[in-house]
């Protein structure tokens, strides 16, 4: 089987997927579906909290702030948005699973009763934990960054599509179809239920939210593939 794989996020010469997939002799392209463009902000309330959503929502928010408030606790919603916390000289008093539900039930144990909790975002962001949380949390939405889907990609002829959010999805699939000799991985349960809305259901989904998890689940399915 060929063992070329396409990925909907640039990869740094240091990721992980990368890496170990290059080790396993596969050929890796990966290339995000998506335009950014920073979204300025002047000011945000005095919060016990920030909470980061993904890497693209740290890189905005500190690109844009000199110095974090002093006593201010931060969060993460995935092992990768922590990383990409550290790259600013940040380290996270909590990291999620990188899954709504867990994510919230074990932020919820350490934030305590209602904390106030600013969220930098994209524009088009699902607003996962606002939303499961109701009132435990007193939210605060910060828009940072705009996502919107590429126009005129290019159709992949890759054996393995890996997908990495519901919008690298919807950027992909408005414009093409899944080939017969094609199998999608993804990098959680949300990004799977976008592709179910285009009639795919035939999909694993990555052991963890990472690329270490990514690749994992790639080199399962192409060994139980032979």
């Amino acid at each position: 089987m060929d063992k070329t794989v396409f990925i909907s996020r640039d990869l740094s010469p240091e990721s992980p997927f990368r890496s170990q997939l290059e080790a396993a002799d596969f050929l890796v392209t990966g290339r995000s579906l998506l335009d950014f463009k920073l979204i300025p902000f002047s000011a945000f309330p005095t919060t016990d909290w920030i909470f980061f959503y993904s890497r693209k929502a740290v890189d905005f928010f500190f690109t844009q702030l000199q110095n974090l408030p002093i006593d201010l606790k931060i969060a993460a919603y995935g092992p990768g948005t922590g990383e990409a916390l550290k790259t600013h000289k940040v380290t996270a008093d909590f990291v999620g699973t990188g899954e709504g539900v867990s994510t919230l039930a074990g932020f919820i144990k350490i934030a305590g009763d209602q904390p106030t909790v600013l969220f930098p975002q994209a524009h088009h962001s699902r607003r996962t934990i606002e939303k499961l949380a109701g009132n435990q949390l007193m939210s605060f939405p910060l828009i940072v960054y705009d996502n919107l889907p590429k126009t005129a990609i290019e159709a992949s002829q890759a054996t393995f599509l890996i997908f990495t959010s519901p919008l690298n999805v919807k950027a992909y699939f408005d414009q093409h179809a899944l080939a017969k000799h094609q199998r999608i991985i993804v990098i959680g349960k949300t990004t799977g239920a976008a592709l179910e809305a285009y009639g795919i259901v035939d999909f694993e989904v990555a052991r963890t939210p990472s690329e270490e998890g990514l690749a994992v689940t790639l080199l399962e399915l192409y060994e139980g593939i032979l």
